[in-house]
């Protein structure tokens, strides 16, 4: 096996995150505790490895407490936990393609935890801009949000379809109202002298 070579911690980041990573790494090699308390400071940069060298020797008799230390000393550092509540303001644009909309409301579904399928799925129809497809999902709303995307997916190939014709035709009308002057042609047949 390889060496253990986290990225240092500065404190920018979700203490809880870090933890996780560290003991999924470390795990790897040992499930000694006195190992997983021993190596951590070896992880840390900056204030969090200011924090543990301040600590008084013999002052940590587990990793749980180790862990638990550090979490809460870094509190600050967890991120804005995101809810249901605001995936409903994950609304569709006016204009937004259909594909954009479902990656970006995606996205942010996967940042929410414990959230259900059938949350999920209730906010995206509150949220879509009224046209085929929103209606297509009012009529016979979804199982899951992979049926969601299969469905969606024609609306999408559809929508990019209309865009793309709709540019053509423009471009086609733009060429054949303004068409590009054509130089005068020249007879090529030799004249005879008179």
């Amino acid at each position: 096996m390889g060496t253990f070579h986290p990225r240092p911690l500065y404190c920018e980041i979700d203490p809880d995150k870090y933890l996780k990573v560290y003991i999924t790494h470390v795990a790897l090699y040992t499930s000694q505790d006195v190992v997983f308390c021993k190596a951590f400071p070896t992880t840390l940069k900056g204030p969090a490895l200011e924090l543990f060298t301040t600590l008084p020797p013999y002052s940590i008799d587990s990793f749980d407490v180790l862990s638990h230390m550090f979490s809460t000393h870094f509190a600050g550092s967890r991120p804005h936990q995101t809810t249901t509540i605001s995936l409903l303001g994950i609304r569709q644009e006016q204009g937004e393609p259909l594909r954009a909309f479902i990656d970006r409301f995606s996205k942010a579904a996967l940042r929410i935890p414990h959230l259900n399928q059938e949350m999920i799925l209730q906010c995206m129809a509150l949220t879509l801009q009224p046209d085929p497809f929103a209606n297509n999902v009012y009529l016979h709303p979804p199982a899951s949000m992979h049926k969601l995307k299969l469905r969606a997916a024609d609306y999408v190939c559809m929508e990019e379809m209309q865009t793309l014709h709709t540019k053509f035709c423009n471009d086609y009308v733009a060429t054949t109202a303004n068409p590009t002057p054509q130089p005068p042609r020249s007879d090529a047949r030799p004249r005879e002298p008179c």
